[in-house]
């Protein structure tokens, strides 16, 4: 096999192992290309395809593998496995007993034929060979039997029928195996239910609309009865009122179209018109705004203000023309001056987008304040500080100084480092793990905040995730004496913990079964089948995890975290 080849192959074999099936599967052929008497790629990329759910492939290549090798037993193993997942069991154990002949002792082969040759419980008629067939054939949902969350719930299914009305209701993708499998749509009478208590809500809406044109209409009609009745002079005072909206109104839509300086000019003739309306000069305000002259904006407000104290009074339009002034005041960065306004804008009408804005000015404020705080020299000074009061055994002393020494430099990852170290000190390890985490993200680099994670998860028992910051801590410096000696401490307390028993390994268990990655596992159907093995037959599970680099790594993790025990 060439250079190139072989590098393809561990490429690969490193994909399969991350589960990237799709992407070994491109790297294999790639390998093939340039090998193609090689018989081991054929059989891993059926493999490979296997993993994707994908028997149809994994058989061809099964046989491609026999073909190149007839005399191999383990292209006889995966062409009996692709055959088992296309349920087509006779050709499987063929297959199998070809693999024995070639290889009797092969243990892997005989509990995959064991398992063929077991008989199987009464078949649920809603997941029947014929059902199964319907599902593979259906364009739809074809393209679900290759997505492994998906089988891994169908299988789920089948094992426990009850579970599929359930399933319809979390993942759509199962009303279209009831679609195929009964016949009925139910993805489609759903929508025909949506569509006809649309069409209901339209009419509804209609004749919501219609009444409230009819209300309207009745509402002018008595207005203009009683403005009809009015002395002159308030008909005077009306038309005149009339008469300056008109001029907002085509402010308004100069605003709208952008043209600053004819909304100006609009809205100043309406104030021409009526002086004592707030509404003509907050609006005249937010042109200013938009210009970003916020001077004259805060102007604007500030007339508009007047106008309302000299007995021309609406709580609401004045509550307006303070936020506006607020919000100009923002933008010159005057948060204190800012958030007054908002404060009287509320005392005048407690709107909700007021809040949201004051928040928006004190949130900014805030900032501000701490940007302005940040000194990373101070910093340095309260972390030495910090680090000897810790000598002197006065952690929470110590902790206070690491506190201000991170207000001051919220990026130094060393100051994270000796607060989780304090907080360790304390036995506060959740609160110290956190302080880690937080280093790491801004120096994933930084060897010692490694070993101090290693540390923490020790303390907590978890040596899985000990094993595994040691590892990366080496990862970045390979000779590191304190993540060598680390991790011998570890590699010592797993092999302790994994014949151990008693109040210290059922807090471990805890810990572990409390672990996402480690529930990931346990459910994962491979390590599942493994474990089963385990116990019926040790010698073919042993087998079975040294030819999977996924299952080596799942076991291996198990036994660290002392799920699994070792005898």
């Amino acid at each position: 096999m060439s250079e190139e080849a072989q590098v393809l192959k561990a490429n690969a074999a490193k994909a399969f192992k991350d589960k990237d099936f799709e992407k070994a599967i491109e790297l294999f052929k790639q390998a093939i290309e340039l090998t193609p008497t090689d018989h081991t790629l054929y059989g891993n990329t059926s493999a490979a395809y296997l993993n994707s759910n994908n028997p149809e492939e994994a058989l061809n290549f099964s046989e491609k593998c026999i073909e190149v090798n007839p005399d191999w037993s383990k292209g006889y193993q995966r062409k009996g496995q692709a055959l088992a997942g296309l349920n087509k069991t006779e050709e499987a154990k063929e297959a199998f007993n070809k693999g024995l002949e070639l290889d009797p002792c092969n243990t892997q082969i005989k509990s995959a034929l064991e398992n063929l040759s077991r008989p199987k419980a009464e078949e649920d008629p809603f997941f029947n060979a014929e059902n199964m067939a319907k599902l593979q054939a259906d364009p739809k949902v074809s393209g679900f039997l290759k997505d492994q969350d998906f089988m891994n719930k169908l299988n789920l299914c089948k094992q426990n029928p009850q579970m599929m009305m359930q399933l319809m209701q979390m993942d759509q993708r199962f009303q279209e195996v009831f679609r195929v499998v009964t016949g009925v749509d139910l993805m489609g009478m759903q929508e025909q239910q949506f569509q006809k208590q649309k069409e209901m809500e339209e009419l509804k809406k209609k004749k919501e609309e219609e009444a409230e044109l009819k209300k309207k209409q009745e509402e002018e009609q008595k207005k203009k009865e009683a403005e009809d009745s009015l002395p002159e002079e308030e008909k005077t005072k009306l038309a005149l009122q009339k008469q300056a909206n008109e001029e907002k109104d085509l402010g308004n839509a100069a605003y709208k179209a952008k043209d600053f300086s004819k909304a100006i000019e609009h809205y100043e003739k309406a104030i021409e018109i009526c002086p004592n309306e707030i509404t003509y000069y907050t609006n005249k305000a937010a042109v200013y705004f938009q210009k970003g002259e916020y001077d004259t904006c805060i102007e604007e407000c500030n007339k508009g203000i007047e106008v309302s104290k000299e007995g021309y009074y609406d709580y609401v339009k004045l509550a307006k023309a303070y936020a506006r002034k607020g919000n100009a005041l923002f933008k010159q960065n005057k948060y204190d001056e800012s958030i007054d306004c908002y404060k009287k804008a509320m005392l005048e009408h407690n709107d909700f987008s007021f809040k949201e804005a004051m928040r928006k000015v004190e949130k900014a404020k805030k900032k501000a304040e701490e940007e302005a705080y940040i000194d990373p020299e101070k910093a340095e000074e309260h972390r030495e500080a910090g680090n000897k009061l810790f000598k002197e055994g006065n952690f929470p002393g110590a902790i206070k100084e690491y506190d201000e020494g991170l207000k001051r430099d919220p990026k130094s990852a060393k100051i994270y480092s000796n607060r989780a170290f304090a907080y360790v000190k304390l036995l506060e390890f959740p609160t110290a793990l956190k302080d880690v985490e937080k280093g790491l993200e801004i120096d994933p680099n930084f060897v010692k905040l490694w070993i101090r994670k290693a540390n923490i998860h020790m303390g907590l028992k978890e040596f899985h995730k000990a094993l595994e910051a040691y590892d990366k801590g080496l990862k970045i410096d390979p000779e590191n004496q304190e993540c060598k000696t680390g991790k011998q401490k570890v590699m010592v307390a797993i092999s302790a913990g994994a014949t151990a028993g008693g109040a210290d390994d059922q807090e471990r268990m805890a810990h572990a079964m409390a672990d996402p990655e480690i529930q990931g596992l346990m459910k994962d159907y491979r390590v599942q089948s493994l474990l089963q093995d385990m116990q019926t037959d040790p010698m073919g599970a042993q087998q079975k995890m040294m030819g999977d680099p996924f299952l080596t790594d799942a076991v291996n993790k198990l036994i660290a975290a002392g799920v699994i025990k070792v005898k």
